[in-house]
C-alpha cells in the first residue's frame, strides 16, 4: 500500500520579520532563507520520512532541480515528476517573531497538470487500495478525485487553499478529509466566524458518512471521526519557531500510519508529535522530522 501524491512543489523565499507587513507599509526583514516547500512536496516528504512508500506526481520548471533533489534524498519516488517550460512554483513567506506565517504562492508549473498526465500516473502506478493524496495548490483536482475513485484507489483530500467553489468537487468520492477549522467549516457550508468545531465535525460526518474526517484545531489539538467513533488528541507543547509545514507534516505522518496498518489513535499520536517537532524548527520541508526522531520525542513525554 503506497501513497501517490499529486502535489505542488515550491521554492520558498522565507523572510524573518518582527510583524507582518500592513497595506501601504514598507518594512525591513531581519533575515532571508531559501528553502524547498509547497504543500505537495511537504506532504510527500513527511509521509516518506514516516516510512511510507511515496510516489510524487507534479511538475517543475528548468529551475526545479533543488526541489526534485531534495525529494529524492528524502526517499520519495520522483520518477513521475515532469520538467516543463516555465518557472517552478514559488512562495513568498513572512515569519513573524511569534513563529506565525503568512504566505503568497505563485503556482508556476504546479498549475500545468493535464488529464492525460493524471491518467498516466494513476494507471501506471496505482493499485487498488493505494492512497491518492491531493491538495488545492494544483489544477485539475476534481478530475483527479473522480479518476482515482473510479480506479478503486483511496482518495485523501486536504482542501488547502480553500477552493472558491465547492460545487465542482466530487466530495462523495473522498475517503479521508484532512482539514483545519476554516477548511472544515467551508466544506460544511458554515458561514459564521469562529464556528463550533464539534458542529463542523458532525456536519461533515453526516454529509460524508463513509469518509474518515480529520479536523486539526491548532492549539486545541485534533478531532477525528470514523463512522460512529470519535477520536481526540492534544497537541504537544513546544516553543514555536515556524509553523509553515505543521499541517503538511501532520497530513503526511497520519496517512503513512494508515498505510502501515496503524489504528487511528496511533496515527494521531505520531502525526501530532511530528507536527510539534516541525514547528520547533525553521523552514518548511527541512523542518519535517524523521520517524526515529518522532519515536524519541514521544519517549521523552
Amino acid at each position: 500500500m503506497k501513497i501517490i501524491s499529486f502535489g505542488s512543489m515550491n521554492i520558498d523565499k522565507v523572510y524573518q520579520v518582527e510583524n507582518f507587513v500592513l497595506p501601504g507599509e514598507t518594512i525591513l526583514a531581519d533575515g532571508i532563507h531559501l528553502n524547498v516547500g509547497g504543500k505537495g512536496l511537504n506532504q510527500s516528504v513527511a509521509a516518506a520520512r514516516a516510512g511510507a512508500c511515496v510516489v510524487h506526481a507534479g511538475a517543475v520548471g528548468k529551475d526545479g532541480a533543488m526541489l526534485t533533489d531534495f525529494m529524492k534524498d528524502a526517499g520519495v519516488d520522483i520518477s513521475q515528476i515532469q520538467v516543463l517550460p516555465g518557472q517552478s512554483g514559488h512562495a513568498i513567506i513572512q515569519v513573524d517573531s511569534t513563529g506565525h506565517n503568512c504566505i503568497i504562492v505563485y503556482g508556476g508549473t504546479n498549475r500545468d497538470f493535464t488529464k492525460e498526465y493524471i491518467d498516466k500516473v494513476l494507471t501506471e502506478k496505482g493499485e487498488p487500495g493505494d492512497v491518492v493524496l491531493m491538495q488545492y495548490e494544483v489544477n485539475e483536482v476534481p478530475y483527479m478525485i473522480r479518476r482515482a475513485h473510479e480506479l478503486g484507489l483511496k482518495v485523501a483530500f486536504n482542501p488547502s487553499p480553500i477552493p472558491k467553489s465547492m460545487e465542482d468537487l466530487p466530495l462523495d468520492c473522498v475517503d479521508y478529509f484532512i482539514v483545519n477549522e476554516v477548511e472544515g467549516a467551508a466544506i460544511a457550508g458554515i458561514q459564521e466566524a469562529n464556528p463550533d468545531y464539534k458542529k463542523v465535525l458532525e456536519i461533515l460526518s453526516e454529509k460524508y458518512p463513509a469518509a474518515v474526517i480529520v479536523l486539526t484545531l491548532g492549539d486545541a489539538g485534533v478531532l477525528c471521526k470514523k463512522g460512529e467513533e470519535t477520536y481526540t488528541h492534544d497537541i504537544y507543547r513546544v516553543k514555536a519557531v515556524d509553523t509553515t509545514a505543521a499541517g503538511d507534516t501532520f497530513c503526511g505522518y497520519f496517512l503513512a500510519g494508515l498505510c502501515a496498518g496503524e489504528d487511528i489513535p496511533k496515527c494521531l499520536e505520531m502525526a501530532s508529535a511530528a507536527s510539534a517537532i516541525a514547528v520547533s524548527r525553521p523552514g518548511a520541508a527541512p523542518s519535517i522530522p524523521l520517524y526515529q526522531e518522532v519515536v524519541e520525542f514521544l519517549k521523552e513525554r
